[in-house]
């Protein structure tokens, strides 16, 4: 019986990593020009000091392994988050350095930052999940700021098609919500009113593949007037507009939409939109939702080490 066993996990992970390369190409992410109200054009110098540890400084691991490169080079996760979300918040101008060491204040101190991946079985969804946490340092104390994205993909014809929507995108959302994020913390900065409208025209027009970038980027406004139209669609029919449109009432901390994040919670069929409702409930920050992660914390431990009890754990230690 235990032989039988060990070959039936062996041709699962040979079925797992059949045709799958040993590296994937990623693209630069595209800055979102989501330009913010009133901007100072005094510069502002972030620092970013690596605090990841042991396992923590490998980026990227799971069920099937592969390296993933920039241009002819190994990703190198700390310069990408460098460079990329200083582009980011210059696009918003923003005159804003982020720079590697620790300097003067603001420092960003990146606790957590890497990719995972998993797969069941060669008919199944290849799905990244990309994680950050970090605590931001300025005078007045420290401040958690975190990010997860989840996506998916089933390869039909090539791992090739994994790249664009598991890879490429995952990467540059996580850039742009931690900048975001970094805006309102930092500067206070949102966007206008007049730019929520015309992403909600578009979003509102014929929707296309990539609409739920469209959500994201109402989350990444910081703009209140955004919190009304995403609440209407947390329990969308398109997963991804769903997932985004939760994960950005987080981002906007929508305080007054923690019963509903928790409703989210605790009534979701999928693990998918539980685990983004937990995300957007610790992006609140507030006494209650503190004190929720607190108590999911202590059960999901508790719960054993089955996938959906330990992502749901990492998720609350982005926070915690």
């Amino acid at each position: 019986m235990k032989i039988g066993k060990l070959f039936f996990g062996l041709g699962c992970t040979v079925l797992l990593a059949a045709c799958a390369p040993s590296s994937y190409k990623l693209s630069q992410p595209a800055p979102s020009n989501l330009k913010v109200a009133n901007a100072s054009t005094e510069q502002t110098v972030i620092s970013h000091y690596d605090q990841r540890e042991g396992e923590g400084r490998i980026f990227h691991s799971g069920v099937l392994n592969s390296t993933l490169q920039l241009g002819d080079s190994p990703l190198e996760p700390m310069s990408f988050l460098n460079k990329y979300t200083q582009e980011e918040l210059v696009s918003r101008g923003i005159n804003a350095k982020v720079e590697a060491g620790q300097a003067s204040m603001p420092v960003s101190h990146i606790r957590t930052f890497k990719m995972t991946n998993h797969r069941t079985n060669a008919y199944t969804p290849y799905i990244s999940m990309t994680w950050l946490s970090a605590d931001v340092e300025t005078a007045a104390g420290k401040k958690r700021i975190a990010a997860f994205i989840k996506r998916g993909k089933v390869p039909v014809w090539s791992f090739d098609e994994i790249v664009e929507p598991t890879l490429n995108q995952p990467m540059s959302l996580l850039v742009k919500e931690y900048s975001a994020k970094l805006s309102a913390h930092l500067y206070g900065y949102k966007s206008s009113d007049e730019d929520v409208q015309k992403l909600l025209a578009k979003l509102n027009g014929k929707r296309t593949d990539t609409s739920y970038l469209d959500v994201y980027a109402l989350g990444f406004t910081n703009n209140p007037s955004a919190i009304e139209p995403i609440a209407a669609l947390v329990k969308d029919s398109d997963e991804y507009v769903r997932l985004a449109a939760i994960s950005s009432l987080g981002t906007l901390r929508a305080s007054g939409k923690m019963d509903l994040l928790k409703e989210v919670y605790n009534k979701a069929d999928t693990w998918s939109d539980r685990a983004m409702a937990l995300k957007a409930i610790g992006d609140l920050d507030t006494e209650e939702s503190r004190g929720f992660l607190l108590s999911e914390r202590g059960r999901w431990e508790k719960a054993g080490t089955d996938k959906e009890s330990v992502w749901n754990a990492q998720i609350i230690a982005l926070y915690l």
